[in-house]
Order: structure tokens, then C-alpha cells, then sequence
């Protein structure tokens, strides 16, 4: 039976082309094909470059005929998410006031890829302003999850993990903000890395909201396998993104496969005692720990610090405009689901916020009233006690961590399997986990553990709506990917994804693993 190309890892499509086996044309074909097959069903494209992604093939396939070979991505194709820019083509973040305009410049990422050889397939989909878990807009339509198209691929780099799951693309690109790569890896049983910030360079990736600064927006790899994500990530030089943004550290990316796990102590925690995970959720975690120490690794357990204030944080100092730039940029706009709670309550006076709060802790739902009274437009001084609150926050993760003697932490990831469409808007807590280690920047990923059985789709205590709302995206999540986050110390994502892998091995080797690219259904 002859091998489909669109279901090969990067790495064997990388030797097969080194080999010369096959041609950078072929792979380009071959997933071309797999879009015609599955994209009516996923959604995930924004833009197809077909000619321009075939002219780049047979370029590639030229040099490596001549004997040029511009590094390891020579010949292999890479999807962009839509809010980067890629010459000639619209990046609108999910907003119909930038439609029909073209980007007129490669974002840095993009200019590095081309020079590293790799081919640009075309673009993913994003929500609108790229600030929820569902990828959809009223631009370019609604991205589905490959596993169940009920279900949402995550945000906002849904429609990335949504092609690379369905086996359109090989290679992804995206951006992460509050877990904006972690949470779609998860959802769509992928592999995603948010790198410290400025390993990759930002130079040319736009957001719908500009100024957020409390928590700064990286720039990371996607993929369908961890050994693809290291191999991407190790691919591209630190001095040649460098040398288009001085930001980025010329530091060297340390090799994972270099890791000795042996060596390492790794943390774990199922619950961080705040907002409890699906049972899946859970469920993956301890079996990541397995993985891990028959791999050699040291396992211990570790309690987060300070969840409940970290999330509220992250949640006061990135609405510490009062959502005056999204109500700004949704003008005239026709509001997805997902943004509409939102952007209600930024038309609210204060004093109608609070009264409303209150009312809500009256009924039990303290958690509710406390993100209700976060969103309120912040006085300079307050903001500047929230950025010395974060940095407080980051160094105690540190001492922490140095006192327990471990080098990476593993726990969950979002709080719950892939939601369905429509269900996320008033349930901005279940990326709490995601949020922390953008906030207290360190590298963090998501790797697939296994899929969620029957018996997981109840919960026990049900205590508020946030549980209420849980409850209901489990019940009928049967077969879904389940994912673990594994974070760790700044530039020291070599430990991350040697974590990563060593888990996800494990994992392979049992019943349940979420297998992909995965028919869309």
C-alpha cells in the first residue's frame, strides 16, 4: 500500500528529500490534495498560495539539485497564522475593517523561513481580534476541530493546529498571548511550544489590540508530533532573526535530543487547588508522570503558588484599558460569541460593574464577580502596582522552583477538552493554566497524552457557573485529545520539549493516543 504523504512526520519528509526520494513539488501536491479532501470540513485555510507555493517548491528542488541546500526545512512546506504578515496576502486579525487590504512585506519570521528554504503553503484562520478560543470571524467563516467539527480547534492559532491535525500542513506558525498556541495544540491532539519571549521575533505579526504590553504576545512553532517541534524549532538560527530584530538574543537554541532526563527533576500537579480539570485533564497528567520516570526523569510533586491572584492579575493588567481598544476595534463590527459578554460589559460604568458583581457573590459566584470587577479602566498608578506585582510574582516562581530543585513543571494545559462552538465566551478561566506562564514569562508546551473516555465526562462537585460551564463542554467530549503543559526556566526550552518528548513516547506506546492527521468528523 503506498505511503500517503500528508500523513509523514516532518523529519522523515526532511530525510526522504535529503535522500532524494522525493521532491518538495510532491509534498506540495500531495497536501494540495488533502485540502481538496478535508478543508470543506475544517475550514482552517484563510489564503492558499498554490501558485506561489509551487513556484517556491520547484525553486527549492532546483538548489537541491545543484547541490544548495539552504538548511533542514530546505524543500518542506510551512502554514502561517493570519494575523502574520506574508507579502500579498490580507492579515486582518478576524476584523472586516482590514479586508481587502495586502501586506506589502514578509513579517521577520516569514523573511527567515524563506531564507531556511521552506515553502509558505498559505494562511490560518484566527477568532476575531485574536482574543478568544474559537477561531472565527465574520472575514473568512468559522475553523472546525478535525476530531469532532461540533467542537472548536481552539485560539487563536485554532486554525494552524486545525490544518496540521487534518494533515494539510506539515509545519505551523503562531502567536500566543495567553495560550493562544497551547490551547489549540491541545484541543486538536497536536504539539505547540510558546517559546520565552523574543526567541522569535514578533516584527510583523499584528494583533487587533496594540499597546498590550502587561503581557507581551512570542511567536512559536506548531507541529504534530514533539520530535516535529524540536525539529523546527532547532531549524531556524537565533542569529539570523537577530539580525532583523535586535530584540531577539543571537543565543544559541540548545538541542533537546541532547537532554539527559535522567538528570532532570521534573514537578507535577493534577489541580492547582483553584479551578479544578477535567477529569481527562487530570487523568493525562498522571499518566504523563508515568512516562516520565520510565524514561528516567525524577517526578515530585509541586503546588503552584498564587493561582488565584496570577490569573486575576493577568486578567486586571491586560483589560487595564477598560476594553476601550476592543470596543474601538469592534465598531461597526458584527461581534462573535465569544467577544460579545466582553464587549457588553466595557459599555458598563463602573459603578453598574460593581453593583453587578455584587449581586453575583450574593448567588455564590465569587469567581464570576471578581473578573467582573478586574476589567475596570486602571489609573496609572494602578497599573504601575500591577506590573511590580508581576514581577514580585515572576522572581517568587523563581525562588520557588530553586528551593523545590526542579527544572520543569508539568500540569494541565486548558482547564477542559475542546469546547463546543459558541461555548467559550464566559469561560475565560479555563486558560488560567495558560495565562500563568505568559504572565511570569517562561517557555511552556502542549503535548497529547490521550483521549477522553465516557466514563470522564461528568464532573463531581459543581459549585458555580464556571463549573457549570465545565461540566457541560465534558459531557459529550467521549474520544477528544486530552494534553498536558510542561513549562520551564527562560531559554531553556531544550528541557521543555525533552520533557515533551519523553512524555509523548510514552503516550504513543498505549491504548487512546490521539493519532493524527486525523479524518475530519
Amino acid at each position: 500500500m503506498p505511503v500517503l504523504l500528508h500523513t509523514l512526520s516532518a523529519r522523515e519528509l526532511a530525510a526522504r528529500l535529503s535522500r532524494r526520494e522525493l521532491t518538495s513539488v510532491a509534498i506540495v501536491e500531495a497536501l494540495w490534495a488533502r485540502a481538496d479532501a478535508v478543508d470543506g470540513k475544517v475550514h482552517g485555510f484563510t489564503e492558499q498560495l498554490r501558485r506561489e507555493a509551487m513556484r517556491e517548491a520547484k525553486l527549492r528542488d532546483e538548489e537541491r539539485a545543484r547541490g544548495v541546500v539552504r538548511g533542514p526545512l530546505h524543500g518542506l512546506p510551512v502554514t502561517i497564522k493570519e494575523n502574520i504578515h506574508v507579502l500579498g496576502t490580507e492579515t486582518t486579525a478576524g476584523l472586516r475593517a482590514r479586508a481587502g487590504k495586502r501586506s506589502t512585506f514578509d513579517a521577520a519570521i516569514v523573511q527567515v523561513l524563506r531564507e531556511s528554504g521552506a515553502v509558505i503553503l498559505g494562511k490560518s484562520n484566527v477568532p476575531q481580534t485574536l482574543m478568544a478560543p474559537e477561531s472565527t470571524n465574520h472575514v473568512y467563516g468559522t475553523t472546525n476541530n478535525p476530531w469532532n467539527t461540533a467542537r472548536v480547534p481552539g485560539g487563536s492559532s485554532g486554525g494552524e493546529a486545525a490544518l496540521l491535525a487534518s494533515g494539510q500542513s506539515v509545519l505551523g506558525v503562531g502567536t500566543d498571548i495567553a495560550g493562544s498556541i497551547r490551547i489549540p495544540a491541545s484541543f486538536c491532539g497536536v504539539a505547540g511550544l510558546k517559546p520565552t519571549l523574543h526567541r522569535w521575533s514578533t516584527v510583523g505579526s499584528t494583533g487587533a489590540l496594540p499597546g498590550i504590553e502587561f503581557v507581551r504576545a512570542v511567536m512559536g512553532p506548531l507541529a504534530r508530533s514533539v520530535d516535529d517541534l524540536a525539529f523546527f524549532f532547532e531549524a531556524l538560527d537565533p542569529a539570523q532573526m537577530s539580525a532583523l530584530d535586535p530584540e531577539v538574543p543571537p543565543l544559541p537554541v540548545g538541542e533537546s535530543a541532547k537532554v539527559d532526563l535522567t538528570k532532570l527533576r521534573v514537578g507535577y500537579y493534577e489541580d492547582d487547588g483553584w479551578f479544578t480539570p477535567s477529569a481527562a485533564i487530570k487523568r493525562a497528567v498522571r499518566e504523563a508522570v508515568e512516562h516520565l520516570r520510565a524514561a528516567g526523569a525524577e517526578v515530585v510533586p509541586y503546588a503552584p503558588q498564587n493561582a488565584e491572584e496570577i490569573y486575576f492579575l493577568g486578567v486586571a493588567g491586560i483589560t487595564s484599558d477598560g476594553l476601550v481598544t476592543l470596543r474601538r476595534e469592534l465598531a461597526g463590527e458584527d461581534v462573535i460569541a465569544p467577544l460579545k459578554m466582553n464587549e457588553r460589559l466595557s459599555k458598563l460604568p463602573d459603578g453598574v460593574r460593581h453593583t453587578i458583581a455584587r449581586g453575583l457573590r450574593l448567588f455564590g459566584e465569587e469567581r464570576v464577580a471578581r473578573t467582573i470587577d478586574a476589567l475596570g479602566e486602571k489609573r496609572v498608578s494602578d497599573y504601575w502596582a500591577l506590573s511590580w506585582r508581576r514581577t514580585v510574582l515572576a522572581r517568587e516562581e523563581t525562588t520557588a522552583w530553586t528551593n523545590a530543585g526542579i527544572h520543569a513543571l508539568l500540569g494541565p494545559g486548558y482547564a477542559t477538552p475542546a469546547p463546543q462552538h459558541g461555548a467559550t465566551g464566559d469561560f475565560s478561566i479555563g486558560a488560567s493554566n495558560t495565562l500563568r506562564w505568559n504572565l511570569l514569562n517562561r517557555p511552556a508546551g502542549s503535548v497529547p497524552v490521550t483521549r477522553v473516555l465516557a466514563s470522564e465526562t461528568t464532573r463531581g462537585e459543581v459549585r458555580d457557573r464556571l463549573d457549570k460551564r465545565a461540566q457541560s463542554i465534558d459531557e459529550g467530549s467521549t474520544g477528544l485529545p486530552a494534553s498536558v503543559q510542561v513549562a520551564g526556566v527562560p531559554y531553556r526550552e531544550d528541557i521543555v520539549l525533552a520533557v515533551m518528548r519523553a512524555i509523548e513516547r510514552g503516550a504513543r506506546e498505549r491504548p487512546g493516543f490521539p493519532t493524527t492527521p486525523v479524518d475530519p468528523g
